[in-house]
């Protein structure tokens, strides 16, 4: 297919761009490591394990996040890349086992993946220096990457409290990088077909989860009873409810072209506007677990479970919002 544009200093688009082979294996580690977490949070479904399941589920995305804009901008499929991107998965299997007890026994392990992670997506884009339209671009995130990698690295030697501090800083850059780099966004742009795919093809991982779930919570117990049924019929209800939303009523999965500098402001609103769908849809499919239990829902159980729900219009919301402003 013909590129998009054709600089040499800069990478091409292809036009009808999707998904690779590869990158739909990559999403299958990222769908163990969410189901591990999901696991354990279902199992200490309460405000503490609301705040932590939300820090590493984000962690844990912004991974994700990472490898898909250096994709989307630069994937062409090369032996190297392919390298770099297998080994990203044997960091991914890491983090995945480590996610589930990350602040106990499992805590350095958890650290020590995130680590190798940020490495590899940081000598991922100084492997790119060869388009010099994108310098710019390429030493922010590498750098970026290089001082994260170095926070979870020394994390992974600290007892349990600096640890998660140091934790929190480094999801705090997580979340500042799109402005970090925002200056770069007109001038090195996402793909405008194969950004939006990839983040439909993150929600429905996550979606994926809370079907499962349905499953887990008719599956709790010895028997079936009443609040495993309860539990079960709401999950599924409210899990194809946030499908509708969001691609047949949202069409968050639409093509973005990034033009000017309210075009990059609009980016940033849709990829935001994902974060409470998805801590939303991931706290669905924990407490729709965590309710199938026999013993009778706790209020602060059940403020929680709103609480969560509540943020998946919330996103959709944010998302329509993006998507009028495209238009």
């Amino acid at each position: 297919m013909s590129p998009a544009h054709a600089s040499p200093d800069l990478p091409p688009h292809a036009h009808g761009r999707k998904a690779t082979w590869f990158e739909l294996f990559f999403d299958l580690v990222f769908v163990v490591a969410v189901a591990q977490l999901s696991g354990a949070y279902a199992h200490h479904f309460d405000w503490g394990g609301a705040a932590g399941s939300v820090l590493l589920l984000l962690a844990m995305w912004w991974c994700w996040l990472g490898h898909t804009f250096h994709a989307t901008r630069f994937d062409q499929q090369r032996p190297d890349q392919r390298v770099l991107g297998l080994l990203q998965i044997v960091a991914v299997t890491v983090i995945a086992y480590g996610v589930s007890d990350a602040f106990g026994a499992r805590g350095p392990a958890f650290a020590l993946g995130l680590a190798a992670f940020k490495l590899l997506l940081a000598v991922a884009y100084l492997r790119e220096r060869h388009w010099r339209g994108a310098h710019g671009l390429i030493r922010a995130y590498a750098g970026l990457y290089l001082l994260q990698a170095a926070l979870w690295a020394a994390s992974a030697a600290l007892s349990p409290t600096p640890r998660v501090a140091l934790w929190g800083l480094a999801l705090a850059l997580d979340m500042a990088s799109p402005w970090w780099v925002a200056r770069y966004t007109t001038s090195v742009r996402p793909h405008p077909e194969h950004l939006p795919e990839r983040f439909g093809l993150f929600t429905i991982i996550l979606l994926g989860e809370g079907v499962a779930s349905v499953v887990h919570a008719l599956d709790h117990g010895t028997e079936l009873h009443g609040h495993a049924v309860a539990a079960a019929l709401g999950g599924v209800a409210l899990t194809f409810l946030t499908w509708l939303g969001y691609f047949e009523v949202t069409h968050a999965h639409d093509e973005r072209e990034v033009e000017g500098a309210a075009g990059g402001r609009n980016l940033r609103l849709w990829a935001y506007g994902h974060v409470p769908i998805y801590v939303g849809v991931f706290s669905l499919a924990a407490g729709t677990v965590a309710m199938a239990g026999e013993a009778a829902w706790t209020a602060p159980q059940l403020l929680l479970y709103i609480a969560g729900i509540a943020l998946i219009p919330l996103g959709l919301g944010l998302l329509r919002a993006a998507s009028r402003q495209a238009h």
